[in-house]
């Protein structure tokens, strides 16, 4: 760098969380994830040799990246480390009474920056200058209301490591509690906290110490989210029968010799657990892993059910779209693109964008059922843009045309609707 380095306004985007709820996501510009990550990489040692505990877990970009001798937990991808924290959970359920369960509220938007810097600094010693520059990446690219000034509270909702980190980092003070009044039987993804406890009033104690250390870091618990579970209550709301089903499946056998009997016992569980397992705490999370499942084996048997389940539930969308790509295009493919979109409500920008990034990764055929279904989808997708006036709307209608149209009717549709 010549001295001149200044961060960029990032690219904003919402994706609804539930009942046209949206966070707001950042996408931050280029030049400045990758700066991002170089400091990520100066000061992530320093930082994580102070971490208390080895039950609290984060996930590294760089995962699948290591030398032979530097075997940690950190070396494992989301999916091992989300196993890890369930196989932890299982433990509990073998030697504990009651299990808490407990996640902080709305944790990224609370954490104060100039208190989260302060902390960082004592990880890190004689790194001003990168501080400096981390720190003023986060305020430029965090999110901001219109008009309102930078409050310096907030880390910004986005996916890369450094972000992922310093949250992570923010708790290790309360890992330390944790541990030692659990006598380490407790795992922490993030801001999501399972303690194994003997008794209520074992439960009761370690909630009011977590709550005082969150308090004097103007954090606090999320009172509504906060449970204690006894052994029973615990295995249903971990789903740990369907976690060790899914686990038990053997995906090479099946694509070896034969995925129908499979299929059809997946489609069942799939069913049941959808019917009985809503109030779960873990409801989504293994309806991910079953969507997972059947694009393993690249079963069609779960395709009649996606247009239902997009639009009822969000949480699972991309895992849904993820699903329709390993089946490709055909011409039932394709019938379930347009039925999503006859009875989608919109209410973020991701959901459309995604089902535009699915279509122009297949390639479709430019004549019979292909070329009558670009032209019905991009007639959806005018539709939204127009009632929306969104300019992500107006993106996705040009990145499939890009593709699928001729570069003069392209020109045409740009003239024509320019004030979309």
């Amino acid at each position: 760098m010549d001295g001149n380095y200044l961060p960029s306004k990032p690219l904003i985007y919402r994706i609804e969380k539930k009942f046209g709820i949206c966070r707001h996501l950042i996408v931050p510009q280029p030049i400045d994830a990758l700066v991002l990550q170089i400091l990520t990489e100066d000061i992530r040692e320093p930082i994580l040799k102070n971490q208390p505990s080895k039950n609290a877990f984060y996930s590294r970009d760089n995962h699948n990246v290591r030398k032979p001798h530097k075997i940690d937990e950190y070396g494992l991808n989301w999916r091992q480390l989300w196993q890890k924290m369930q196989k932890k959970i299982y433990n509990f359920n073998k030697s504990k009474k009651l299990i808490i369960t407990t996640d902080l509220t709305n944790y990224y938007d609370t954490i104060f920056i100039p208190e989260l810097r302060k902390i960082i600094t004592g990880f890190v010693n004689n790194k001003e200058s990168v501080l400096d520059i981390l720190f003023k990446i986060i305020e430029t690219i965090t999110w901001i209301p219109d008009y309102l000034p930078y409050s310096g509270r907030s880390l910004p909702t986005t996916n890369l490591e450094a972000i992922r980190l310093l949250a992570h980092s923010f708790l290790f003070e309360l890992d330390a509690i944790i541990k030692k009044k659990s006598d380490s039987s407790f795992t922490r993804w993030m801001d999501d906290i399972v303690i194994g406890v003997d008794s209520r009033d074992e439960a009761v104690g370690i909630l009011s110490s977590m709550s005082d250390i969150l308090k004097s870091r103007g954090l606090a618990l999320n009172i509504k989210k906060t449970n204690i579970y006894s052994a029973k209550e615990a295995e249903f709301h971990f789903l740990i029968q369907e976690n060790k089903y899914l686990d038990s499946i053997d995906y090479d056998y099946y694509l070896k010799h034969g995925i129908s009997s499979i299929s059809i016992e997946l489609y069942s569980k799939f069913k049941q657990h959808n019917k009985n397992n809503q109030g779960a705490k873990y409801f989504d999370k293994v309806s991910k892993r079953y969507i997972t499942a059947f694009n393993k084996i690249k079963s069609r048997k779960l395709s009649k059910d996606v247009p239902k389940l997009f639009n009822e539930q969000p949480n699972i969308r991309l895992n849904l779209l993820y699903y329709l790509s390993s089946l490709g295009y055909s011409k039932r493919t394709s019938e379930i693109v347009l039925k999503i979109l006859e009875k989608l409500k919109l209410y973020d920008d991701i959901s459309l964008f995604s089902i535009s990034k699915l279509v122009t990764d297949w390639t479709v055929p430019s004549s019979g059922d292909g070329e009558d279904f670009i032209r019905k989808f991009i007639d959806k997708l005018k539709g939204f843009s127009a009632r929306r006036r969104q300019h992500f709307d107006f993106y996705c209608i040009l990145w499939v045309m890009t593709k699928y149209e001729h570069p003069e009717s392209l020109f045409n549709f740009i003239t024509k609707y320019d004030y979309i």
